[in-house]
């Protein structure tokens, strides 16, 4: 059985990643931490329990053949709620939709204690719907998205979905050297991240082989790349060097850049995550 930590404060937010959570049970049960974090000096005690209280019953509402127990914890975020997780399967938070990350609420917290945790983390916006569109799973040229890759996989498997493996591009800078180097033509270029993608469908397909797989490469930076996949995807999946959020080495870290902006779930997936 999955285990699965819901940070949970009552707020809509909150309420879309219980709902989004109860929608997972649905396909196979889930055993479910709710976890509230609140000041160890100024926090409500009584509310805080009337909050988990009110979460409890809606998870028995939603999923009643799956388990679940409330905590409220003392201490600060993300360190808390991230040291909760670790050990679990999945680490579930709300996103305010249309929120900028640069404010904790809208994302730098959230995407903090996904890197903290060092699990796999869905950040599920207000307002997502239930869809049947492809998983979309951003892969960088590198190891650092493996992963991500073979977490997207699964999660398209299990929901009966196909899998988008999308790789984006730009055309690097010229380096200034004493001596002239041409620059790699862009043909050979694309031939070059033509190759990234192949063996990344190609694992897939060994590991999954009753999977749809289509391969999705683009000539732009990740962060519109994503964005453009999102509108016909049921979750976007992304990887974490651990050092900041990515889904492509050539901008950095994007993950900032899309937390907030996208109306469908986006999975961070750190580069040990099971499978990976």
């Amino acid at each position: 059985m999955e285990r699965v930590v819901l940070g949970y404060d009552g707020s809509r937010s909150a309420e879309a990643a219980l709902e989004w959570t109860a929608e997972r049970a649905r396909r196979a049960r889930v055993d479910l931490d709710v976890v509230l974090v609140t000041n160890m000096f100024l926090a409500d005690r009584v509310r805080a329990d009337r909050v988990l209280e009110t979460a409890a019953r809606r998870w028995h509402d939603l999923a009643p053949e799956s388990p679940a127990s409330v905590v409220r914890l003392d201490g600060l975020l993300p360190a808390t709620l991230a040291s909760a997780a670790r050990g679990a399967d999945l680490l579930v938070l709300g996103m305010p939709s249309g929120s900028r990350s640069r404010t904790a609420a809208g994302g730098w917290m959230p995407l903090r204690a996904a890197l903290q945790a060092g699990v796999p983390t869905v950040l599920v916006p207000t307002g997502w719907a239930v869809v049947d569109d492809p998983v979309v799973v951003g892969v960088d040229d590198d190891d650092s998205s493996l992963a991500a890759l073979l977490f997207g996989a699964a999660e398209a498997s299990a929901a009966e979905v196909s899998l988008c493996v999308l790789h984006a591009w730009l055309m690097g800078a010229p380096r200034a050297t004493a001596v002239f180097v041409p620059p790699p033509s862009p043909r050979r270029t694309a031939d070059t991240h033509a190759h990234v993608l192949d063996a990344a469908v190609d694992r897939v397909h060994n590991e999954f082989p009753s999977l749809s797989v289509t391969a999705d490469l683009v000539r732009d930076n990740p962060t519109s790349a994503l964005t453009r996949a999102a509108a016909r995807s049921s979750m976007i999946v992304i990887g974490s060097h651990g050092r900041g959020v990515v889904a492509g080495s050539l901008l950095g870290s994007v993950g900032s850049d899309l937390v907030g902006r996208l109306a469908r779930p986006i999975c961070v997936v750190p580069p040990h995550a099971p499978g990976g």
